[in-house]
């Protein structure tokens, strides 16, 4: 992804699924700085919690007591998030599967279990996932409008 220069913001919050609501509230709140449409910063907000669950549930097993960090960068085009863990990898060969095409107009089928990074894919501009050392990051964009 770009080294374009921005307001940066991490969050830390520990593997429980209840905490994810904290970050969706955060990022929900960091996106109000933004251009997104109310229903762009719902679906950023979905694309989130659906990665911290993932973190909780795959690379954690929902074990508490992990760390799992939600960094914004603020660019001046688009909104970069980076969700990192420090558990189990993903296994990167989903990230392309396209097994589940979603509609991003119906959120009936956002409720399937499954379908989360499906979802990501079709809602977000850009995913990517590192695993480096024993840090494992999903990084996702979404453009701003100027």
């Amino acid at each position: 992804m770009t080294e374009e220069k921005g307001q940066m913001v991490r969050l830390e919050i520990d593997s429980e699924l209840a905490n994810t609501t904290l970050v969706a509230m955060a990022v929900r709140g960091l996106c109000a700085m933004t251009t997104l449409s109310p229903v762009e910063v719902n679906r950023l907000e979905l694309c989130v919690v659906e990665i911290v669950n993932n973190a909780i549930e795959h690379a954690y097993g929902h074990e508490k007591g992990h760390k799992v960090e939600v960094g914004v960068n603020l660019l001046q085009s688009s909104l970069l998030l980076t969700i990192s863990d420090w558990g189990e990898p993903m296994d990167e060969s989903k990230l392309g599967a396209k097994d589940f095409p979603v509609d991003p107009d119906d959120p009936s089928a956002w409720l399937c279990s499954g379908r989360g990074l499906p979802i990501v894919q079709s809602l977000m501009d850009k995913v990517e996932y590192q695993s480096v050392g024993n840090k494992n990051s999903f990084i996702m964009s979404k453009q701003i409008r100027s």
